[in-house]
């Protein structure tokens, strides 16, 4: 057997490595006009990422439709592996970063698809981190994201530069909640690999005073009253402040009891 391909039996997890903007899901939905015309003339010109087209975006949720994006064409995609650990490192980068157009420049403080959009809510990486009890109460839904990478050598090759394209498919494959999966795309199949997106980071939009991460929902709520209250109206008409406090209060009271477990060992009313 080639000691370059032995893996280990322990399932290693995924991990982001450690740079501003390695999580990258702006550069799948927020920032993305169609055709990448945010680029200008200059997108006929600059070589494409190695994410494209071989990744997209996957969001799933119990009962709803799947939703899958296309990546900018200038996001650079790598996975690195060590074959003495069982981790995974993903890297997503944009290709033309010091190029990039004001609207990605702005993101995630100031600009959405345009110039002139600005940004109403919390960025989206730090939505999907938050709490199922926010995603429930703002979007009726607790969702999932993962990146579908095109189960295929040639698109592995691209992705996974620096080590033998068969075994970094075998060693992302035995990864923890690393699943194949076929999706249907413009009435066709294809095969996918699905890794989920890690919802810890270190280094990752917190740079950003403004968008920090959504630890409650009185504290989203506080400092994103305008979305939050149009999804709201959206989803329960009427009765949206009512919803809103019930959540509220009860994810309160949640957090009161696991306080209490954490300090006593048991629950305390």
């Amino acid at each position: 057997m080639d000691s370059s391909c032995i893996l280990n039996e322990n399932q290693g997890n995924v991990t982001f490595a450690k740079s501003e903007c390695s999580d990258g899901m702006c550069c799948f939905t927020c920032v993305i006009p169609p055709k990448n015309e945010h680029i200008g003339f200059f997108r006929f010109l600059w070589k494409k990422g190695t994410g494209y087209p071989h990744v997209k975006l996957l969001v799933t949720s119990e009962g709803y439709k799947n939703e899958l994006y296309d990546s900018c064409k200038f996001l650079d995609f790598t996975i690195f592996s060590d074959t003495t650990d069982a981790r995974i490192t993903m890297d997503l980068r944009c290709g033309i970063y010091k190029s990039r157009p004001v609207q990605c420049r702005g993101y995630p403080d100031e600009a959405g698809e345009s110039v002139y959009q600005k940004i109403s809510g919390p960025c989206i990486f730090n939505e999907y981190a938050a709490s199922g009890d926010y995603k429930k109460l703002v979007y009726k839904r607790d969702w999932q994201a993962f990146y579908a990478i095109r189960d295929d050598i040639r698109a592995l090759g691209h992705i996974c530069p620096s080590v033998d394209t068969t075994c970094a498919r075998e060693k992302i494959l035995k990864t923890k909640d690393v699943h194949l999966a076929t999706l249907t795309i413009h009435g066709e199949e294809f095969d996918y690999i699905l890794i989920p997106i890690p919802k810890k980071t270190q280094n990752i939009l917190y740079l950003s005073r403004k968008h920090q991460p959504v630890s409650t929902i009185r504290q989203a709520y506080r400092e994103w009253q305008e979305k939050i209250e149009k999804n709201l109206q959206n989803h329960y008409g009427q009765d949206w402040e009512i919803r809103l406090k019930n959540a509220i209060e009860m994810e309160e009271k949640d957090a009161c009891k696991r306080c209490d477990e954490d300090t006593a060992g048991n629950i305390e009313c």
